[in-house]
């Protein structure tokens, strides 16, 4: 038997058998047998827009700008405007029809501590985005002028473990808009059939394995939760080493999120250490990166999965990935462009893209002494044929 046919069996052997896939349905309210199933997310400003707004409307003096992050790429969410101080009291503009503009339309006046706005939410982005209407829930710090967010709503239905069907429901956990985010949205699951949901015994990441009656279960969903599935998982273990292709030294720190064909989720927070995790292939999620240089500053890189990349994990055995290995830049520019002519001013979105799967999405750096990081930024150049410059511009990361 050649190596080869011996790993693809052993993978093989960790694609445990699963349920139909079975819908949810979706409930657009705040709580669940009496329970809260909202959880507010802090949004971040800053004082300038995120990205160009051509024929904005005139935002008072003092306003400042942020994204929603909704959708599986946090970089396309909605845009806010937060004008705590406007003349006759707080205004907010949400760009709720996801069009990348702001409109008089879309301002609101927020005399009180909350306000709830209908949102346009991307939950898959491809040639055909597929967009879903949510209920955005806004809230005032309840110290400073910030805000804070959150989506309401949940799946609910039955899940299948084993030979019995029990109550479960899906809750957004990261503020995505999405109800597949592996070990951040939240399952329910009434395990003791009590008609009721234990927090510290019957709720779980997305993602986390459930053992019941001997067994081991993953649960998995798509954005919607309209295809929720339930793998029954083999046991073992691989062994799983993260290293660094390029050296930085030993203060190098990383922290990954990664997640297996089946769904379940593993989390990794150092590296050139051996992880036991459940054998079978696995793909990151997201990555978080910390190296100090020279002068004593610390820079924080974080990327995100672009797009799937496995790497297998055989029972017994033991797998080491390099990490930023290979880069690549991309330049896109939006659909709505079209065919570019000369003279034509465009934008243009660069993205860094690692090891072929995994998209910096921020870069900050904490300054020797200091404790409050600070946003890094690129120095983009536009580079003609014949090598020279034709334009430079710096600019922030998402």
């Amino acid at each position: 038997m050649t190596p080869l046919l011996l790993l693809s069996m052993v993978l093989s052997a960790s694609a445990s058998p699963s349920t139909p896939p079975v819908a949810l349905e979706f409930k657009d309210s705040a709580t669940c047998r009496n329970r809260s199933a909202v959880k507010y997310h802090s949004l971040e400003f800053r004082d300038k827009p995120v990205w160009p707004m051509d024929g904005r409307p005139k935002f008072p003096a003092g306003a400042k700008y942020s994204l929603v992050p909704l959708g599986p790429k946090p970089e396309k969410g909605l845009l806010l405007v937060w004008a705590p101080k406007a003349p006759g009291g707080p205004q907010l503009w949400l760009d709720a029809d996801a069009d990348g503009k702001l409109s008089d339309d879309e301002r609101h006046a927020m005399s009180g501590r909350d306000l709830e706005v209908p949102a346009t939410v991307t939950v898959r982005w491809t040639r055909n985005p597929v967009r879903v209407q949510r209920t955005l829930l806004l809230r005032r710090s309840a110290v400073g002028e910030g805000l804070r967010y959150a989506v309401r709503g949940y799946a609910e239905g039955r899940l299948k473990l084993g030979e019995k069907e029990y109550a479960a429901v899906l809750l957004d956990g990261d503020g995505n808009g999405c109800l597949d985010t592996v070990g951040h949205d939240r399952l329910w699951i009434d395990l003791d059939e009590n008609g009721r949901f234990d927090l510290l015994t019957e709720q779980y990441p997305l993602g986390k394995a459930i053992a019941k009656q001997g067994d081991i279960y993953v649960v998995r969903s798509d954005p919607l939760a309209s295809s929720v599935v339930v793998h029954l998982r083999s046991a073992g273990d691989g062994k799983l080493r993260l290293t660094l292709a390029a050296k930085t030294g030993s203060q190098a720190k990383a922290t990954a999120e990664l997640i297996s064909d089946i769904g379940e989720f593993a989390s990794i927070d150092k590296l050139d250490d051996i992880t036991a995790v459940p054998y079978g292939e696995y793909r990151f999620s997201r990555l978080r990166l910390e190296v100090p240089d020279a002068d004593g500053n610390t820079w924080s890189f974080y990327f995100r999965a672009e797009r799937d990349r496995y790497y297998p994990v055989p029972l017994d055995r033991e797998t080491t990935i390099p990490l930023l290995k290979h880069f690549q830049v991309n330049v896109l520019t939006r659909p709505s462009e079209g065919k570019i002519k000369p003279g034509q001013k465009i934008r243009v979105y660069p993205e860094v893209i690692a090891d072929r799967s995994l998209s910096l999405s921020s870069c900050s750096i904490v300054k020797k002494g200091q404790a409050r990081p600070v946003d890094g930024t690129a120095e983009v150049l536009l580079i003609a044929p014949d090598g020279t410059t034709v334009h430079r511009s710096v600019d922030g990361f998402g």
